[in-house]
Parts: structure tokens; C-alpha cells; sequence
């Protein structure tokens, strides 16, 4: 393969990033911005060029800007840092900044790379985490429907009672459960198809109707619906799936949606921007602003044909636009040529046009002209600045790779190879579909961003997140440009919020919400397989008051830790164990009648006959024990029963087991 102009290479990439990146002067004047600063701050890159960096960041609010800046300029490396920016409209932002330093020809610092991202949805996204999983939870959990979220890899993340009721099974036996193993192995290779089509974004959803096993091994004949969940930006993280009993569903007639496309309309023009030609690219009229801008009258225009003042190496350029335009008048042609002024100087042009001439109030090509004179000189520079562009490009906190049209790797930043585990040089010619996992699609498509699991050479097991996207250059032989990012902290710090709002913190056994869902699935298995009963224990610690008093909390902390370590080993492997608060624990024994119970129980008295050891101190853990079963009460009175018995328990003097009804016989 040909070699590549690393200049040309390192301006290719800086150009297709999805991030604002600015070049700032010693000063804090900013020379250049990259195209996607439009899109992220709503300013055009030549609008900024020239203007300080405090029209984007009030000097007000700048002492972590300042101190970064200084520390950069003194030789030290600057960590991202969140800043308070405004937009163009005056609306705020939270913006992630990531600053690196431009070297001149004596290695000198002589200016800044600021890479600027709006993380305003993503810090607004952390803090309502956990309630809005709170919130989604609920929701989920007293659906009628049995409902399912699926991880990428078609592991069963959660379910709602109403699943556990349908397929026989309790929520804990699905922790670790494949979708797969719910499926009759006759519709296996069915399911598998339709999910890996969901998981490379192929399609959004499916309905499929197929063979399931219950917990019994009998055959259910459902309809799974299944569809991708996505994240703000699009990413795929997870499959929401439900299924139904066919013969309850209604049959509605397939529609596929019909979408109409809407030509551009001449009224949605800027009029003062406007030159207008006919179908042989004469000009028949031409705004006074557009005269002006190219330093001519309006008189020394029109009637003449526009190739009279188009450079000859952009005639290729408007002839295909022309033909573009005839082949589809709906969808308008944009491109940047050169034009010779009125002072025979040639200026860059963009031009946006239209073909309305069907339109009997036209009867025209409309092309709207903007300068781009300033803009077209100062890419031309800084494409010439390899020391400049690979500053953006080391500054990124991604990893960067770019790939000859083959799919080679011939660039890769420090950053990439941090993330991969291996030395940048190693990463050259090696390709990034196959060292990822990544499906080999069509790199002429949009922004394709995948999660994968990776294990660096030292066995170091990550989740990256990659992202690929076509690398548009002049030059041919560029092929995509791969942006990798290390998300494994964040899926972690994901999980543990999800632990946490279903576990207690203290002794990570389930706490109140769990419990009572795992009732709730105790209860539905119950109504289904008629003579199970189901058994709760109430546990309450005796003066356990004087423990925290006497002690301290810290003490009584551990005094509880040891309960719940207790409690586990005295259960059997079928009963949950959840702490409702406090020192007050309850189980849910299932298939137990009054034996059963009273055999747990005995075995939790028993327990705690040795006194519990904290630091020094030997501390004795009584227990008052209330127990209650279904039937004879209802399910839905269990814990109320059960909480009245360990009361009465206490009232006898602690210590022991009272069964709920025992004061009646």
C-alpha cells in the first residue's frame, strides 16, 4: 500500500470527530474550530475564528479553566476537567474539557488543544440513575405481562413476577440464566437468529411465535416480543422482551408505516443569498447581497453562463451536482467550489441548490452562496500543520485508530494502545474488525458503535465500547476512523447501582422490595401448584438497643453482619433471606408447612447459642422468632401474622418461636 501524508492523514481525522475541538493561541484567542463545533455549540467554525475562548466560557466561572491552563503551559499534564460553558443561543451546558499542549519548532509550547464535549445529559443521566431505576422497577414488577431485560449476550438481566409465574420458576434461578434455556431446543436455533439480528441493530424488534419449557419441562407455545433498548446517542445496551399466550392476543392486519418525503420548498430560502439559473446554468437573477459579495454589479451577472466564472478544476464538481439535481429534484445538492470575483481573484464558494424549476413561480435552479473564502485558507493551513492536528488527536481521551481503505490499522493514537493493552507500533496493520469481534458491514453507512468485551494481554478483562465511522478525505487510500473508549468502570458503577437499590448495604441481603418480590414469586408458584404451602419468619434481635448504645453503632454494625452470615448458613438452600430494617430480618420458606418452619427455626435458635465476637467483647444475640403460614392465612397477610407472632414471642421473654394462631387453639 502507498504510503500515507501523515499531515493529510491527522487533519483527516480531526475533521470527522464528533467532538468540538478548538486551537487556542498562548492568549486564549481560538484560531480554529473543527466542523462539528456547529452542531455542539451552535457556533460556525468561522464565526469563532479570532474570538476569545471566553465567549464560550465565562471568566467568572473559570478558576479550574485558568489553573489547567497554567499547569499545561508549565510542562504538566492536565487531567479533563467539567466546566460551565454557553452556547451561541445563551443556554448552558455542562462541558467536559481536555486540554493538550501544541509544540512549535523548538518544542516550545505555543498553544492549546481544547477538545470541548456536552455531558450535560450524562451527569443529569448519573444523578437520576437510581431513581429512575427505582421508578422503571415498579413499573416492571406490577405488570400483568411477564417481561424480561435481556443483556447483548441474551442473558436474562431481570425479571417480573408475573415472568417467574408464567415459567414456574423463582427470581433468584434466573440470575444466571440464558433466554436459551427457557426455549424449546426445537425453536433454538430460531430464537438465536432473530436476537443476533437485534444485537448488530439489523432490526429494532421482532415478534416471534415459538416453543417454551416451563419449570416442569412442560412445552408453552408463546409469542416472544422482543425490542432493542437504546441509549440517548443510540447505542444498544440491553432487549426488552415479553411474552404472551397466542390464543389472547387479537390479530391486527400488518401495516408497515408509510413515510412521505417532503421536497424543499423555495419559501424556506434566504432570498438575500440567492442566484437563480436555468437548465443550461444561466444566470436569470442574482441578489444585490450576492453582487456584492463577489465585488460585482448585479447587471455584470445575469445572462451570462456561471461556468464564465467557475475555476476549471471545480467544473467536474458542477456538472455532477447539475446531474444530481436533475435525477431527483427533492433532495437538494450542497458543495464548495471557487469563483472569480469582480477583482479576478478567485474566492471559495458554498453553494446549496435546488432544482425547482418546475415550479411555475421560479421556473429555476436555486443555489444559495455563502463566503467560505477564510474558512477553505484556514483548513488549507492547518492541513499543512501535522504538529498541530496530532496534538488534537493525542489530546482525545478516546483511543484513535484510522485504516487504509483495506481495513489496515496505519494510525493509532497512545491513547488506543493504552486502552488495548499493547504497544501502538504492535497496532499497525493489524485490523480493528477482527480485534474487536465486529461485524464486517458496510463502512459507507453511519456511525456504527458496538460494546465488546476485550481481554488485554495480561488478562486484564475490559469492556470497550468502539465506534466506527468512514474517515472522508481527498485521499483515497483513508478508509474509517475507530474511536475506542474503556467503559468498564461505568458498567460497573451501573451494576452496583442496580445491587444497591434491591440489596442492603450493611449485609447485602435482600432488602424490603426484594423480599417481598420474592414472596410475591413464592405466592404465584403457590396458586399454580395446588398443596405447597409457603412459611414466613420473623426474626427481631433482643435488646439489641443496649447493644448500640453501650458499644456504638460500629459494633452493632458487625453484631449485624454476623446475624445475617448466621441466618444464611442455618436456611435451607431453597428459603431467602432478606433484612426488613434495623435489626428485624425475615425468611421465606417455601413448600413448607408447620414443620418445616419450625425445623428452620430451630435450626436459627440454635445458631446463636455461641455469643457473637466483636473486637474484644463476647455479645450474646437472642432472637424472638414469629412464624406464619399459608394456608391457612392468606399470602397476602403473611408478613402482618408473622410480624404479630414475633411479638408475642418477646412478650413470652425472647429468645424463642411463636407460631401465628398458636393463642387460638
Amino acid at each position: 500500500m502507498r504510503d500515507i501524508d501523515q499531515g493529510q492523514l491527522l487533519a483527516s481525522i480531526a475533521a470527522a470527530s464528533h467532538d468540538c475541538i478548538l486551537s487556542l493561541d498562548s492568549g486564549g484567542v481560538i484560531l480554529w474550530a473543527s466542523p462539528a463545533t456547529e452542531q455542539v455549540l451552535g457556533w460556525r467554525p468561522e464565526d469563532l475564528a479570532g474570538r476569545d475562548v471566553d465567549v464560550l466560557f465565562p471568566p467568572e466561572q473559570g478558576g479550574a479553566r485558568v489553573t489547567a491552563g497554567e499547569r499545561l503551559f508549565a510542562g504538566e499534564r492536565v487531567e479533563p476537567f467539567v466546566d460551565a460553558g454557553f452556547r451561541r443561543d445563551g443556554s448552558a451546558f455542562k462541558a467536559q474539557v481536555m486540554l493538550g499542549p501544541v509544540h512549535g519548532p523548538d518544542d516550545r509550547i505555543t498553544g492549546v488543544i481544547a477538545i470541548v464535549r456536552d455531558v450535560t445529559a450524562q451527569l443529569h443521566e448519573q444523578r437520576e440513575l437510581a431513581l429512575a431505576l427505582e421508578m422503571s422497577r415498579a413499573h416492571f414488577d406490577q405488570a400483568s405481562t411477564p417481561q424480561a431485560i435481556i443483556d447483548l449476550r441474551g442473558h436474562l438481566e431481570s425479571v417480573n413476577p408475573a415472568w417467574c409465574e408464567l415459567f414456574g420458576h423463582g427470581e433468584g434461578w434466573f440470575a444466571d440464566c440464558d433466554l436459551l434455556e427457557l426455549v424449546h431446543p426445537v425453536d433454538a436455533a430460531n430464537v438465536i437468529a432473530r436476537l443476533d439480528r437485534l444485537r448488530v441493530g439489523e432490526i429494532d424488534s421482532i415478534s416471534y411465535r415459538g416453543m417454551f419449557r416451563d419449570a416442569e419441562g412442560e412445552d408453552l407455545s408463546l409469542i416472544l416480543d422482543a425490542a432493542v433498548l437504546r441509549e440517548p446517542n443510540g447505542r444498544p445496551y440491553a432487549i426488552a422482551a415479553s411474552v404472551g399466550d397466542p390464543d389472547e392476543l387479537e390479530d391486527e392486519p400488518d401495516t408497515a408505516p408509510i413515510r412521505a418525503h417532503l421536497a424543499e420548498v423555495l419559501v424556506r430560502r434566504t432570498w438575500d443569498t440567492a442566484v437563480v439559473l436555468d437548465d443550461t446554468l444561466t444566470i436569470t437573477h442574482v441578489s444585490g447581497a450576492v453582487a456584492r459579495m463577489l465585488h460585482y454589479r448585479p447587471d455584470d451577472l445575469l445572462h451570462h453562463r456561471s461556468g464564465e466564472y467557475v475555476h476549471p478544476a471545480d467544473a467536474a464538481l458542477v456538472a455532477g451536482m447539475l446531474e444530481r439535481l436533475m435525477a431527483d429534484a427533492r433532495r437538494p445538492e450542497r458543495g464548495v467550489l471557487r469563483v472569480r470575483d469582480g477583482e479576478q481573484q478567485w474566492r471559495s464558494i458554498e453553494v446549496t441548490a435546488s432544482n425547482c424549476l418546475d415550479d411555475p413561480e421560479i421556473g429555476g435552479i436555486v443555489a444559495n452562496v455563502r463566503d467560505v473564502t477564510e474558512r477553505v485558507r484556514t483548513e488549507e493551513a492547518l492541513r499543512d500543520s501535522e504538529a498541530l492536528h496530532r496534538a488534537m488527536v493525542e489530546t482525545a481521551r478516546e483511543g484513535i485508530m484510522a485504516t487504509s481503505s483495506d481495513g489496515q490499522v496505519i494510525f493509532a493514537n497512545e491513547t488506543a494502545a493504552a486502552i488495548v493493552g499493547r504497544p501502538a507500533d504492535d497496532l499497525y496493520g493489524e485490523n480493528p474488525l477482527r480485534m474487536f469481534g465486529l461485524p464486517d458491514l458496510d463502512l459507507a453507512a453511519d456511525v456504527l458503535v458496538h460494546e465488546v468485551p476485550h481481554t488485554r494481554p495480561d488478562g486484564d478483562e475490559r469492556i470497550l465500547q468502539v465506534s466506527r465511522r468512514p474517515l472522508n478525505s481527498r485521499d483515497s487510500g483513508l478508509g474509517a476512523l475507530v474511536s475506542i473508549s474503556d467503559v468498564t468502570d461505568a458498567r460497573q458503577a451501573e451494576r452496583a447501582l442496580r445491587r444497591r437499590a434491591l440489596h442492603d448495604p450493611l449485609t447485602s441481603l435482600p432488602n424490603r422490595y426484594l423480599f417481598l418480590d420474592r414472596l410475591e414469586t413464592a405466592a404465584a408458584r403457590q396458586r399454580r401448584y395446588d398443596g405447597r404451602g409457603t412459611a414466613i419468619l420473623f426474626l427481631d434481635l433482643d435488646d439489641f438497643k443496649q447493644v448500640n448504645d453501650g458499644f456504638g453503632h460500629e459494633t452493632g454494625d458487625r453484631l449485624l453482619r454476623e446475624v445475617a452470615t448466621r441466618l444464611l448458613s442455618s436456611v435451607r438452600a431453597t428459603d431467602t433471606v432478606g433484612r426488613l430494617g434495623g435489626d428485624e430480618f425475615a425468611v421465606v420458606c417455601e413448600d413448607a408447612g408447620l414443620e418445616e418452619a419450625l425445623l428452620v427455626a430451630g435450626r436459627i435458635l440454635d445458631a446463636f447459642e455461641e455469643p457473637v465476637r466483636v473486637g474484644e467483647d463476647d455479645h450474646r444475640a437472642s432472637l424472638s422468632i414469629g412464624v406464619a403460614l399459608a394456608p391457612p392465612y392468606e399470602l397476602d397477610e403473611l408478613v402482618r401474622r408473622a410480624d404479630q407472632a414475633m411479638y408475642r414471642a418477646k412478650q413470652l421473654g425472647g429468645g424463642r418461636i411463636f407460631v401465628a394462631g398458636a393463642d387460638e387453639d
